[in-house]
């Protein structure tokens, strides 16, 4: 059984809510609020300790629940999943802009609940081995004649190229001249592993792990047979 966790749910349809209320149950969490707006969601927020909130799209009230995803971010890092019969391009930007833990496209099944569930509170486990000061790195790279600063939490993964190593994000990449093992002693202290001779992930951009595949960001990575054990201890798995 997975350890108990106190879930929040946003949706303004109370048989939903209340049917994603008695599975979560089931799976052995809590449920802390059921709210129907933004409003009420942050004031729950401010009282109760909140593990995971399960947020529909189109909500009462004058924020729909990407805006609302976005203000919960700026008051806690609590991870958050998107539920809604929306999947149109604009939506799906504005969703994926806002970083969710996972996107469940109704109509649902109790079982599309429990895997975004258990994937989302696995990333919460995903810690480094150590964590020296980690809001105190400082990481630039080169981009055509100017040095600009880099967020490493927002790189995907990082490939070798030679003796370079190209930085992903999910807007652009970065060639840096440093091999992959250089990269790796930078940044294995602060979320990263390597999976591959040819890859470094991100731990906190994983979406799934397949037999040998590491899905990051939407993107599968092979896992090297030599990498695959020291990964695999680097996460918590139930």
């Amino acid at each position: 059984m997975d350890k108990k966790r106190q879930i929040m749910i946003v949706e303004d349809q109370p048989i939903i809510a209340d049917d994603i209320a008695i599975y979560l149950e089931q799976m052995g969490h809590e449920v802390v609020g059921i709210c129907d707006s933004a409003d009420q969601a942050l004031a729950v927020l401010d009282q109760k300790e909140v593990s995971l909130v399960l947020l529909d799209i189109k909500i009462k009230g004058d924020k729909d629940g990407i805006q609302l995803a976005q203000l919960i971010r700026q008051k806690r890092a609590v991870p958050f999943i998107f539920i809604s019969s929306l999947y149109d391009k604009t939506t799906i930007t504005r969703a994926k802009n806002a970083s969710p833990s996972g996107y469940i496209v109704k109509p649902f099944k109790d079982e599309d609940i429990q895997v975004a569930v258990d994937m989302a509170l696995a990333k919460v486990q995903i810690e480094p081995v150590s964590k020296p000061n980690t809001e105190q790195l400082n990481l630039f790279v080169r981009n055509n004649n100017a040095i600009v600063p880099l967020d490493f939490n927002q790189v995907i993964y990082v490939e070798a190229s030679d003796n370079y190593s190209i930085f992903y994000t999910e807007e652009d990449k970065y060639v840096v001249s440093q091999t992959l093992k250089n990269v790796e002693d930078i940044l294995g202290d602060q979320g990263y592993c390597r999976i591959h001779k040819t890859f470094l992930v991100n731990l906190r951009k994983i979406d799934r792990i397949e037999h040998s595949v590491v899905f990051v960001n939407g993107s599968p990575l092979p896992i090297g047979k030599v990498y695959r054990k020291p990964f695999m201890d680097r996460l918590t798995v139930f």
